[in-house]
C-alpha cells in the first residue's frame, strides 16, 4: 500500500470516527412505531401487559402463541385468547377456526384499528376507518388533543372517564348487528369503540384502539386502570397471548429490513456502503503490474525413474531391475488397494482383483509371471520389457 492509498484511508476513518462521534453524542429519538409485542419496552410495546397477565388470572396457566391460527392449539376447550395488533384481518378459513373454538365455550379478545375482510364480514360489523397521527420527533403525547372514553357497565364506569388522545382514538364501530351485540364502551360522542358479541357458549370481546394496552399508557397512574378493566371481561380462565399477528413480526422478515428500520444502523450501513464505494473508486485507478508467468515444476521424479532405469538397462542388470519394478509394485498395492503384500494368497489376489476392477484371471496371471521372475536367477530383455508392460497396464486399468 502506498502513500496515497493509505492517506485516502486515514482520511476516510477519520470521517467515519466525527459521523460515530456525532450520532453518539445526539438524543436518542423516542421510538413510536407500533409492534404491540411481549418483548418490546418502547412506547407501543406490550411488555407491561404481558407482565401483569398472571395478576389478571391468578393461578391460570398464561400461554405464548407463536403460530397463525389454522396451527395453533385449537382443541375447543374454554380458554382466553388476546389479539392486540394494528390490524387484525383473517381469511375465511381462519375465521371460521376461530369461530368455532368460540362457539364451544371460549373468549377472544380483539383490540385493533382495522379488523376486516372474512372476520369482520362473519361477525356483521364495520369500522370507520382513520390514521392516527404522531409526530415522528415527539418526545412526549402529552401535547395532543384528548377525548375521554368510558364504560357502560356502572361498576367500571369512571365519572369524568379517561382521557386519551384523540388522533389514537378516532376508529369506533359504524356497523354492528344490534340483536346479538352487546355494547360496552364509547367515547363523549357516544361514538362506539368497544362491543361484545356473543357466538355459541363464548363470546368476541372487539375494541377499537389497541394503542391503550400498550406500554406508554399503563405506566401512567391515570389511565393504566383502564386496560385492565376492558380485560376484565374475560373470564379467569387459561389464556393465550397471541405474538404471531404482530405487525413488528412481518416488519422485520429479513436482516436487512431490521437494519433500515432502525435509524441509527441505517446510517451506519450506508455509512459503510459510501465509504466501500469510495474506497473502489480510489483503488480503481491503481493500475495492475503485469504477473509474471510462472512455469509449473517438472515432474522430476518421471525423470528420476528414466535415469534409473537407463542405468540398469547399460548395465544389463534386468533382474534388479525387476526387482525394484516388483518392490515398487507391492507399495502400491500396500498404498492405493490397502493390500497386506506380507501373504500372497489366493485370498490376497482375489482382493487385489475386487478392489482394483481388474478381472481375477488377468490378476492371477499376473501375479503368476511376478512369481516365476522372482525365482529365477536371471530376466531376459523380452522378459522384463514383457512383464514392465504387464505391471504398466495393471496400474492404468485399476480403479484406484
Amino acid at each position: 500500500m502506498n502513500k496515497k492509498e493509505k492517506k485516502y484511508l486515514f482520511t476516510l476513518g477519520c470521517l467515519t470516527l466525527i459521523a460515530i462521534m456525532y450520532q453518539l453524542m445526539q438524543p436518542t429519538p423516542v421510538d413510536w412505531s407500533e409492534s404491540y409485542s411481549s418483548t418490546d419496552k418502547k412506547p407501543f410495546g406490550a411488555y407491561i401487559l404481558s407482565e401483569q397477565l398472571p395478576v389478571l388470572f391468578p393461578n391460570k396457566e398464561i400461554n405464548e402463541n407463536q403460530f397463525p391460527i389454522f396451527e395453533a392449539p385449537l382443541n375447543y376447550d374454554q380458554k382466553n385468547w388476546i389479539f392486540i395488533n394494528t390490524e387484525f384481518s383473517l381469511d375465511q378459513f381462519e375465521t371460521q377456526l376461530l369461530m368455532d373454538e368460540v362457539n364451544y365455550g371460549s373468549h377472544v379478545f380483539i383490540s385493533a384499528r382495522k379488523m376486516e375482510n372474512s372476520f369482520a364480514d362473519s361477525l356483521g360489523f364495520e369500522l370507520n376507518q382513520k390514521l392516527p397521527l404522531i409526530n415522528p420527533s415527539a418526545n412526549s403525547l402529552d401535547s395532543l388533543l384528548k377525548k375521554p372514553l368510558n364504560f357502560v357497565n356502572p361498576e367500571l364506569k369512571e365519572p369524568n372517564g379517561w382521557n386519551f388522545p384523540i388522533t389514537l382514538n378516532e376508529v369506533y364501530f359504524s356497523v354492528f348487528d344490534t340483536s346479538r351485540t352487546v355494547i360496552l364502551g364509547s367515547d363523549n360522542r357516544d361514538n362506539i369503540n368497544f362491543i361484545k358479541i356473543e357466538h355459541g357458549e363464548g363470546a368476541f370481546f372487539l375494541h377499537t384502539s389497541p394503542f391503550l394496552f400498550t406500554n406508554y399508557f399503563l405506566k401512567n397512574p391515570e389511565k393504566y386502570d383502564y386496560a385492565f378493566k376492558a380485560l376484565s371481561y374475560l373470564p379467569e380462565t387459561d389464556t393465550y397471548w397471541d405474538e404471531y399477528y404482530k405487525v413488528g413480526k412481518l416488519a422485520y422478515s429479513s436482516p436487512f429490513r431490521f437494519i433500515v428500520s432502525k435509524p441509527n444502523l441505517r446510517r451506519a450501513w450506508f455509512l459503510a456502503l459510501t465509504g466501500l464505494i469510495l474506497y473502489l473508486l480510489f483503488k480503481s485507478k491503481r493500475m495492475q503490474r503485469a504477473i509474471p508467468e510462472i512455469k509449473p515444476l517438472s515432474n522430476t521424479s518421471i525423470e528420476f525413474a528414466r535415469t534409473i532405469g537407463n542405468l540398469h538397462l547399460n548395465k544389463g542388470s534386468h533382474k534388479d531391475l525387476f526387482e525394484k519394478k516388483y518392490s515398487f509394485f507391492l507399495d502400491y498395492l500396500r498404498t492405493n488397494l490397502n493390500i497386506d503384500t506380507n501373504k500372497l494368497t489366493e485370498e490376497t489376489i482375489k482382493k487385489v482383483s475386487q478392489r482394483s476392477g481388474i478381472p481375477e484371471e488377468q490378476t492371477k496371471e499376473l501375479f503368476h509371471r511376478v512369481e516365476l521372475f522372482s525365482t529365477k536367477e536371471a530376466v531376459t530383455d523380452k522378459e522384463l520389457q514383457s512383464i514392465t508392460e504387464q505391471i504398466d497396464n495393471f496400474y492404468k486399468n485399476s480403479q484406484r
